[in-house]
Order: structure tokens, then sequence, then C-alpha cells
């Protein structure tokens, strides 16, 4: 366990521009350091690095992070390998942290299994290779269902003998405790062998050791399981791991893509023909933390889906979680009663991948396919798909992204986009909304307030830029010149958070509202943003956000022959000039509250509108015509005086 103080000391050691220069060929250009990007192929360099900030960026694939994001992106470590490593080069010895009693017990246990384990794999695999049973039985089974020697020996495969007694006298006899061997799961309290008789997989984690066991019988016994998994240990979770990661990883970094198949056999299929992109799950449910892990090194997923209605429907579950956790996905059916195994059987490998690459379609025509077949028009059948691919469509954090999946959603199932964002509105959640201890008291600085009955919708740019600035300069005091400011000895996060907090306002997207979150807490408990703790948090999405909030957010232009003035990429497409930002900070704060305010209300109003069109059409009751009248004309004036506010506030030429 790396003590804290070693690991800031490393991180405030580390030069980002020395570590990356190992890898990548840099450019100096201005205050930065330039080149082609590792991550993806390109022809002019657009990957920058900034040794001041300590950050870099891509601005072709969208990269972003710190010098430990960078190596766990690029190499494919886990953070604390990416610390040690920095700490290898800078030669800063670690120290490790005392442990308590308990944790001393808990690490010299987990130290404990992966021996067992290591001894384990090694004993499995002298016994496919070296003896006769091995050879005759094992092997022999692995070669006939087409798996090829070198891609045995890659995946360490192995064999455990019949007598149910061999493994354990093999560990006995290297000093392994029993308590231990029961305990991974490698025997049971009868001191007999749990995978006798079976083709052993070892399962790696991230970090190459061996964690835990997949057997899977070969004379198929009735009343016996096919497969037999090890049981959740200190060193191994099932809904945490994947089959064929450490494997995959530089492949799947490479190809910026990762194929996801049902089980070890698919895994070793695709690789077999030539998709080493490939991994699984270990007999489990696809979890958010198994995502987490799929994410460090892309955030493009393929499903393969085997040739079988009803296991394709259980599947489909999975695209959300994936979507939840902003993966791009797609999915591969397969032909009837097939799985990668048996149809990398039957295809050569340029027809195999062919295959793959041409049935490759994204999840909104996927689900549409499998949930809506042709010429199925029984309108409630329609719309409770709708409603589940509406709810999946809500899951997508991109706003671009969302917008064309929402246009070509509405023109293939025949509704109208605008009740399609509604119902996305409805699903969206806002968490801050029912949060008891957001509770303020003062009136937000625009002296307006937002009706209750005003959806909060989703407006990236602007939630982007509220929150750049906040992270750029959330704490200088806010500065105003109104008589008796209430609002004098706050900061300009605490100001933000208090105009959104007053109107039930949050960010929508989620990566966002996680960073607000823990801006939030930062504020509550210290008065304080520090940048840097965000810049290293534990969630890789948060340190790759930070970075991009923290990129050069300008580009040089010019006005009235002044070659210093410097645009905002956002305000710039309102044409709003500026020489420095911070120096119209206040002013630009109010113009962007104002602006997320006044948008909110538009979309509102559009949303009304249409109520009353529908309303006057179906001759409902004037009672409910004139409610609806009453907040039109409510968000009509609400959005007058904005309006009047922007213009005598802010003082730009648009």
């Amino acid at each position: 366990m790396i003590d804290k103080i070693i690991m800031q000391k490393i991180i405030e050691t580390a030069n980002i521009v020395e570590v990356i220069s190992e890898f990548v060929t840099l450019k100096k250009r201005g205050s930065n350091y330039v080149a082609l990007c590792p991550f993806h192929k390109e022809k002019t360099p657009s990957f920058v690095v900034s040794e001041s900030k300590g950050i870099f960026k891509c601005f072709g694939c969208g990269k972003a992070g710190n010098v430990v994001n960078f190596l766990v992106q690029h190499e494919g470590f886990s953070y604390t390998q990416a610390l040690k490593w920095l700490a290898n080069r800078y030669n800063i010895p670690i120290e490790e942290k005392p442990l308590s009693d308990e944790l001393i017990k808990l690490y010299n246990e987990r130290e404990k299994l992966l021996n067992a384990n290591k001894i384990a794999a090694d004993f499995f695999v002298k016994c496919l290779w070296n003896t006769k049973e091995g050879k005759t039985i094992g092997l022999a089974y692995l070669l006939e269902r087409k798996i090829p020697e070198d891609l045995i020996k890659k995946f360490g495969i192995g064999y455990s003998p019949s007598d149910n007694k061999a493994f354990y006298n093999y560990a006995i006899t290297h000093k392994l405790e029993p308590e231990i061997l029961i305990k991974a799961g490698l025997i049971n309290k009868n001191y007999n062998d749990i995978f006798s008789g079976r083709i052993i997989f070892p399962i790696y984690s991230i970090g190459g050791s061996i964690i835990g066991f997949s057997g899977r019988l070969i004379d198929n016994k009735e009343g016996s399981p096919k497969y037999i998994n090890s049981p959740e240990t200190e060193i191994f979770i099932k809904g945490s791991n994947l089959y064929g990661i450490i494997q995959a990883k530089q492949s799947i970094i490479k190809h910026d893509k990762c194929y996801l198949v049902e089980g070890n056999f698919d895994v070793l299929a695709m690789h077999k023909m030539g998709l080493e992109n490939t991994i699984a799950t270990l007999g489990t449910a696809l979890t958010e933390n198994h995502v987490s892990l799929i994410k460090r090194f892309t955030k493009n997923v393929t499903l393969i889906f085997d040739g079988d209605d009803a296991g394709i429907k259980a599947s489909l579950k999975n695209i959300d979680i994936l979507l939840k956790e902003g993966m791009y996905v797609k999915a591969v059916t397969l032909p009837q009663n097939e799985d990668p195994d048996s149809l990398s059987k039957k295809l050569c490998l340029l027809d195999f991948q062919n295959y793959i690459l041409n049935n490759e379609e994204d999840f909104l025509d996927f689900k549409l396919k499998v949930l809506l077949p042709t010429g199925n028009i029984d309108p409630i059948k329609k719309a409770i798909i709708s409603k589940d691919i509406i709810s999946s469509l809500a899951l997508i954090n991109d706003s671009i992204l969302r917008e064309i999946y929402i246009k070509t959603f509405s023109k293939k199932i025949g509704i109208d986009e605008k009740t399609i964002i509604e119902q996305i509105n409805s699903i969206i959640p806002k968490s801050f909304k029912e949060n008891k201890q957001f509770n303020f008291n003062k009136s937000p600085i625009t002296n307006l307030k937002i009706p209750e009955y005003v959806v909060d919708t989703f407006i990236e740019e602007i939630e982007f830029e509220l929150l750049r600035i906040i992270i750029n300069y959330g704490n200088e005091k806010f500065i105003v010149n109104i008589e008796n400011n209430p609002y004098k000895d706050l900061s300009v996060a605490e100001i933000i958070i208090y105009e959104l907090i007053s109107d039930n306002l949050t960010f929508n997207n989620q990566i966002y509202k996680k960073i607000f979150e823990k801006i939030y807490k930062q504020i509550e408990k210290y008065k304080y943003i520090d940048v840097d703790l965000l810049k290293y948090d534990e969630d890789l999405e948060v340190q790759e956000t930070i970075a991009k909030l923290l990129s050069v957010p300008y580009y040089k232009g010019s006005n009235l022959h002044q070659s210093d003035v410097l645009y905002s990429k956002f305000f710039s497409k309102l044409k709003i000039k500026m020489h420095k930002e911070n120096d119209i900070l206040e002013n630009i704060v109010f113009q962007l509250l104002n602006m997320y305010k006044y948008q909110i209300l538009e979309n509102t109003l559009s949303k009304y509108q249409k109520r009353l069109e529908e309303a006057e059409k179906f001759n409902v009751s004037n009672e409910e015509i004139d409610n609806i009248l009453l907040k039109i004309n409510e968000i009509n004036d609400l959005k007058k005086k904005i309006a009047s506010q922007m213009n005598i506030v802010i003082k730009y030429s648009f």
C-alpha cells in the first residue's frame, strides 16, 4: 500500500513531458508540446502536452488526462502500477504504509492465495503437456475442438487429472496450507481436488496475476456441471474480472475496440480467427465494474450474440449497462444455432472476419430488429418497445450523439422527435433535486425563480462551459457592484452552485454531474476546490474530463487589428470577443446562467405550445387550456426578464 505522501511526491516529481517522450516524439510548439496521437491514426499532430498544467489532450480523438492517466491508457497499467513505474523512473523509494494487524493478515492471505493459484496453474499445465492422461484426454480434447497449440500456451490452459488427490498431494509437497487451498476453491473440506478431470482455464487479473480458475468438464457426466469456477475470494470477484483481458488488452488498445462474447471457447475462437481484442464475462451478467475495466482501454464495444432468439433478448440489458457507462455500442448476430466457436470451424479466417465486420450494426438498429421485426404493427407492443428503446437513448451522455439517435429513431418508428425528447427528459435522473442537503435560503443572483413545472433539459454545451469556469476560476471571489451585496464573500463556484440549486437545476451529462457533486462536497467541507484532487481522481473518466476542462479554452483571433484578442470556443459561436476571460468573469457567469435558464425556458415553452395545439385539436376543457396558457404567459414573461438582464449586464457586441 503506497503511502499518500509518497504518492503525492511521485505525482509532483513526474514530468509529463519527460514521461510521454519515452513513448511519443514530442515537438515544442509555443508553451506546449505536440505530437501525432498514440491513441489513434492521424497525419497531422493533434496530441498536445501542457507541461505547466501537467496534462495531455488529443484534439482529434479526445483522449486526455495526467501523467498517471497516460500510463494507464497507453500501457494498460493499473493506477498503482503506473505510480510504481513513475517511482522507479524518478528513483523515488516506495515506503509501504504501516498496516494494522487486520490488514497485515488480509495482505498475507492475499499473497498466499496468489501463490497457491500460481503453483496450481503450473501443475495443471504440466499435467496437460507432460502426462499420458493429460495428452490423451485433455490435449486431445482441445485439439479436437480446433484450438491450436500456440493458443493453448498463450492462455495458459491446463488439465486436472481424474485422480481427485493429485493436486492436493502436489500442493502439500510445495508446503501449501490446506486452509488456503480450500479458500481458493482448489480442494474441498475432504481434501479432494475440485477440478478433477477438467480442462483448466486460468483467470488473470489486469496486472497478470492468476486470481482464479474455470474448469470445463470433458465427458459431460450426468449430474455434473459443465463448468466450475473458483469461488469469490479477496483476490477474485467474478463481477469485476473478465476472461482473456490480459491477452486482449494490447489488441484492444491498438484497435480502439473490444469484442464481448459469452464463453471461454468463444474467446479462443475469436483469437484464433485473428480478432484478438476479444474478452468474455465469467459466467455472470455484465456489470458496471466489467465496463469500467474495459473503459480503461477503449470506449467502443461490439457485442457478439449467438444465433439464439431467447439468448439475444436475455442479453439486451448489456447494451444499457454499456450505454450508461458512456460506451459506444454495436452488435453482431451470428447465424441461427451458431456461436463464435462453432462458426470458426465452418468458415476460413477471411470469411469469418468479413462476417463479423459486415454484420456489425448500431445498437439502435439491432434493438429494433430484435424487438420490433418487420410487419409487427401492434400499437400497444410498439409503444412498449418504444419506451424500452427511449430508456436506452436516455443513457447516452453525448448530446450530439443522442440527438442523432433521436432523429434516426423518430424516422424509423414514426414518433415525433419532441415526444421522444420529452420522454427522455422525464427519465434522466436528477439527483440534486432529490437531495435534501441542498437547501439554500439566499435568492439567486439573477433574481428570477424558475417554476417547478419547467423541465430541466439537456444543454451539454453550456453545462461544459459552466463546469470549465468552475474548474478554472471557481476559487476566485465573485465581485459584483451591487449595493448591500449578499454574495460578497462567495466564490465563483459557490455562486454558480447557489444559482443552479435554487432553481432545482443540475448537470444532466452524467460525468459532468459526477464532477459537480465532487466539487460541491469539496466546497461544503473546505470552502475551496482542489483541482489536483480531481486531476488524480480514482475515476479515470473524471481525470480525462478534468484534463479537457483545463485544456487551453481559447484560440487566437483578431479584433480591430488587435492580435492578442482571445475567443472562447463557446463564446466565439455567439461572436463575443474578449481580451482576458478572468477580467470579465462576473459578466461571463451572469451570461452563462442566463443563457442556461433561457434555453431551458425555450425548450419548455415549445412543449407547452405543442400541448396547446393538441388541446385545441381534441377539444379539451377550457380550464385545461387556460392552465396551459397561464404557463405559456409565465414562461414568456421570464424569458423577457432574462433577455432584459442579458442586455443590461452583458455589454458585448453580437
